[in-house]
């Protein structure tokens, strides 16, 4: 019996993040890493989508303040994608430690769930 009870919770558990929408934020130092990297999250069917916005950094490493152009990108994804996006863009990344993020989704305009869906499980 509670072996069923934990099959039972692992199950909900991969069925909650199925239907729990993320963005992933990270940040990148060059317009073509963050490309090349899009492409393969895309192609892998891992996010359906990336804005990408250049803005300039100000932020404090090893004692010392730079100042950068840098790139921000919003991926739109799903909870049960996380780990291996995550992965991915850790793999690809060229910084040191990079700035990857999970920000949940709360609400949505309407065929936003079916597009995500559409495009990550095909």
């Amino acid at each position: 019996m509670e072996e069923m009870v934990n099959m039972s919770k692992s199950n909900k558990k991969k069925s909650n993040k199925r239907n729990q929408y993320i963005f992933i934020y990270a940040t990148f130092p060059a317009k073509k890493t963050v490309m090349k990297i899009s492409e393969k999250l895309i192609q892998k069917k891992l996010v359906v989508c990336a804005n990408i916005s250049e803005h300039d950094s100000i932020y404090s490493w090893n004692e010392r303040v730079y100042e950068e152009k840098e790139y921000a990108v919003f991926f739109k994804t799903r909870g049960d994608k996380w780990k291996a996006a995550r992965e991915l863009i850790l793999k690809e990344h060229p910084y040191e430690t990079p700035v990857i993020l999970k920000l949940r989704i709360r609400g949505y305009s309407p065929g936003f769930e079916k597009w995500m869906n559409d495009s990550l499980d095909k």
